[in-house]
C-alpha cells in the first residue's frame, strides 16, 4: 500500500449496519458508510438517529443529504440467497458476520463500528475481524445505531434501499406485498391469496421462515374445512 493510501486509510471511519434480518419478504441489506474522520462533525450535525426511529419522509431526506457527505458500500441479499444459506439463527449471524466483513473489506477503513447481530457482541466483532486479512479496530456493540452517528448514517442507508426494493416487489407483482415483516397484516393476507391462487409462495419470500410454513399450513387446513 503506497504512503497516500496507507495515510487515507488511517483516517477512514466506517458504520455498519443492516436492514431486513427478520422480514420474510425481501432482501437483506447491509450499508458500511465510511468517511474520513475530520468530517465526522458533519454527519453528527445532521442530527441523525436510528433508522427505526424516523418516518420514511425522513429517512428519505437524510439519506440525500449523506449521499453528498459520505461514502457507502452495498450488500443485497435476496431471499434466494438467504435460503440456500440460513437453516437456524447461528446460520444467520454467520452470513452477516460475511456480508460485515464484505462491506469493510472494500472500504479498508482504520476503525470500524458495526451494530452486533449476534446476542455475544463481542463474538460478532471477532467473528468479523477473523473474516478479514487486514488490521483494524473493530468496536461492535448492541443498539450501535442508537450511540454512533456514523452507523445511524448506515442504518438509515440500508433501511431506504431496502425500501426501495420492497416497493419495486409490490409494482411487479401489482400488488401491495406489506413491509414484508411476518407481524404485517398486509404481508400475511398476501402471501395467504398468492399461495391459494399459485398453490406456491413467490419467489420474493423466504421459503425457509416459518412464517411461510405456518402460511401453507393455514391454507391447506382452510381447504380441508371448505370439503367438510
Amino acid at each position: 500500500m503506497g504512503r497516500a493510501k496507507a495515510k487515507a486509510r488511517a483516517q477512514k471511519v466506517m458504520g455498519v449496519d443492516e436492514a431486513g434480518r427478520g422480514p420474510v419478504i425481501g432482501p437483506l441489506v447491509v450499508c458500511g458508510a465510511h468517511i474520513d474522520q475530520r468530517d465526522l462533525p458533519d454527519i453528527e450535525a445532521l442530527g441523525l438517529k436510528d433508522s427505526k426511529k424516523l418516518t420514511a419522509k425522513k429517512r428519505e431526506s437524510f439519506a440525500t443529504e449523506l449521499k453528498g457527505l459520505l461514502k457507502y458500500e452495498l450488500v443485497v441479499l435476496t431471499p434466494g440467497a438467504i435460503d440456500a444459506r440460513v437453516g437456524s439463527e447461528e446460520n444467520l449471524n454467520a452470513l452477516e458476520v460475511n456480508c460485515f466483513a464484505e462491506t469493510i473489506r472494500k472500504a479498508m477503513p482504520a476503525v470500524a463500528y458495526v451494530d452486533a447481530c449476534d446476542v455475544n457482541a463481542e463474538r460478532f466483532g471477532h467473528n468479523i475481524r477473523q473474516a478479514l486479512d487486514f488490521d483494524l479496530e473493530i468496536v461492535s456493540c448492541h443498539e450501535a445505531d442508537d450511540k454512533y452517528p456514523i452507523v445511524m448514517a448506515a442504518s438509515i442507508l440500508a433501511k431506504v434501499r431496502r425500501d426501495a426494493l420492497i416497493r419495486e416487489i409490490s409494482e411487479q407483482l401489482g400488488e401491495d406485498v406489506g413491509s414484508g415483516y411476518p407481524n404485517d397484516p398486509v404481508t400475511v393476507e398476501f402471501l395467504k391469496g398468492y399461495y391459494r391462487k399459485n398453490k406456491k409462495l413467490p419467489d420474493c419470500c423466504r421459503r425457509s421462515w416459518k412464517t411461510c410454513n405456518a402460511i401453507i399450513a393455514d391454507c391447506l387446513q382452510a381447504r380441508l374445512f371448505q370439503y367438510e
